[in-house]
Order: C-alpha cells, then sequence, then structure tokens
C-alpha cells in the first residue's frame, strides 16, 4: 500500500470516527430523555444516566397526566399541526401548478413577491396579529392558532412550483388535445406526479406547526387548549428543587411520537422528492 492510499485511509478513519462522536452527541439527549420518561422519578438524579432504566415503569405518564391534561394537549397539537398542513397545501400546490406551468400577465412579478415574503422576518408580524386576533374575538380559540399560520407559504410555492416545472409538458399539450381542461390536468396529471414533494412538504409543514410556540403562548391561555409544546412549558413553572423531571421527559417524548411517525410514514416519498435521481438498488 502506497503513502497516498495509507494516508487517505487514515484520513476516511478520522473522518468516521469524529461523524460517530458527533452523532452520539447529538443522539445522547434523546437517549437521555427516554431512558428518564421510563425511569421512577424519585431514582433520576439519585442514579447514574443509564441507556435504559433498570426499573422501567410508565408512572410517569400517569403523574403527568394526572397533574395536566396532556392527553388534551395531544389532541390539539395534532388538530392544530394537521389543519395548518392542510391550509397551507390546498394554496401551496394550486399556487405552485399556475406559476410553474400557466402562463398569465404579471406572472413573473408575483412569484418573485412571493419569493420576498420569505425574506420578511415572522416575528414583526406577531403584534399587528395579535391585535387583529384580539379585536376579532379570536383570542383563546384554535382560530387564533390555526389561520394567522397558515398564510406562510413562500417555500412551499416555490418547492411545488419547482415540482411542477420538473414535468414533462408533452404530458400536458397530451391532455390538452384529449379535451382536458386546467382542472383535470391538475388533478389527473398535475397532483399524481408531484406526489413526493407533497408528501415531503406536509412533513415539513407538520414539523413546523407542531413545534410553533411562542404564538401559541400569545393566544391559548386556557389549559385544555393549549398544544403539547406550549404545555410542557408549564412543567417549568415549578420550583427546580421539585421539579417532576420523570413527568418532564414523559411529556416530551409524547410530542415527538407523532411526528416521527409521520416522517417515517412519509420517508419513501421524501427520499424520492429530495434525491429524484437515485435509484434503488
Amino acid at each position: 500500500m502506497t503513502t497516498v492510499a495509507i494516508g487517505h485511509s487514515l484520513h476516511r478513519l478520522f473522518l468516521h470516527a469524529a461523524l460517530l462522536v458527533i452523532s452520539a452527541l447529538t443522539v445522547f439527549p434523546l437517549v437521555w430523555m427516554v431512558s428518564s420518561a421510563f425511569t421512577p422519578n424519585e431514582l433520576i438524579s439519585s442514579k447514574a444516566i443509564r441507556f435504559w432504566p433498570e426499573h422501567p415503569t410508565l408512572s410517569n405518564f400517569t403523574i403527568a397526566a394526572s397533574s395536566h391534561p396532556i392527553w388534551m394537549w395531544l389532541f390539539n397539537s395534532l388538530l392544530t399541526a394537521s389543519l395548518i398542513t392542510i391550509g397551507k397545501l390546498v394554496l401551496a400546490v394550486p399556487a405552485g401548478f399556475a406559476f410553474g406551468r400557466l402562463e398569465f400577465p404579471g406572472r413573473q412579478a408575483l412569484f418573485w413577491f412571493v419569493i420576498a415574503t420569505m425574506s420578511f422576518p415572522t416575528v414583526l408580524a406577531i403584534i399587528p396579529t395579535y391585535i387583529a386576533v384580539v379585536k376579532l374575538q379570536a383570542f383563546d380559540t384554535y382560530g387564533a392558532m390555526i389561520i394567522p399560520s397558515i398564510p406562510y407559504i413562500g417555500f412551499y410555492v416555490f418547492y411545488m412550483r419547482q415540482a411542477f416545472r420538473s414535468l414533462p409538458s408533452s404530458m400536458f399539450e397530451a391532455a390538452r388535445m384529449d379535451g382536458s381542461g386546467l382542472w383535470r390536468q391538475f388533478v389527473d396529471i398535475g397532483i399524481p406526479n408531484v406526489l413526493p414533494a407533497v408528501a415531503a412538504l406536509s412533513v415539513i409543514s407538520f414539523m413546523g406547526a407542531w413545534n410553533i410556540y411562542l404564538w401559541g403562548q400569545l393566544v391559548l391561555d386556557d389549559a385544555f387548549k393549549k398544544t403539547l409544546t406550549t404545555g410542557i412549558a408549564t412543567f417549568a413553572d415549578l420550583d427546580s428543587a421539585d421539579r417532576s423531571w420523570g413527568p418532564l421527559m414523559a411529556t416530551s417524548l409524547l410530542s415527538i411520537v407523532p411526528v416521527l411517525i409521520m416522517f417515517l410514514l412519509a420517508q419513501r416519498f421524501i427520499v424520492d422528492a429530495l434525491a429524484p435521481g437515485i435509484d434503488e438498488k
């Protein structure tokens, strides 16, 4: 083996070792959370951190449910994240088709306006949006959480435009020759061929909506209307000396399960959308 080959092998070995260390540091907090969720609360701070508890228990979930409406929080999170995702897709998918496949006056100017909204800091809209919610008497309602979160679709429109533009024009020309209108072209040809992109955006939107915190803290006051993200913050109201780390970790674990399930179910579509040129071996 030449010196160059040995140097290349050592470089790859060092790179893989560094990646393993970084991966371990990244995964460790998650492992600790899962372990703590199934560890009796009184043993969490008194015993060394373990990858799995010696005596697994579900008591932390029971304690959390008895002190906080965590199941209602879970329902609220699923409801708001799902409706926000549906709302974004209902707006972004047709808009992406219009920008990607249709010709109309002012198309480019309007598209660049939509793209420009991506650079607008959403935090600047919080105060005027909050004032509007209060004046419309929608404070502390699901609508206040859902409706203002839907219009931020600049990236979604851009992504769907690229997905529709990547489709062969011959498909749409053949449909027009067969007498199909724009709606039939959109529903029968466009959407079925961009399902991977729609699935990828669905996961991205769902995760973003699931993790909304600041806006939820502002407009949701009723404990039974909070989402898991905002509800978990109520655990921090306790004094640190008496904080129930077990129930907190159990609730935190509960908050990542739906997102993880959705990602696993849509994983194939996401791979197809992000790496369309990769063929399965």
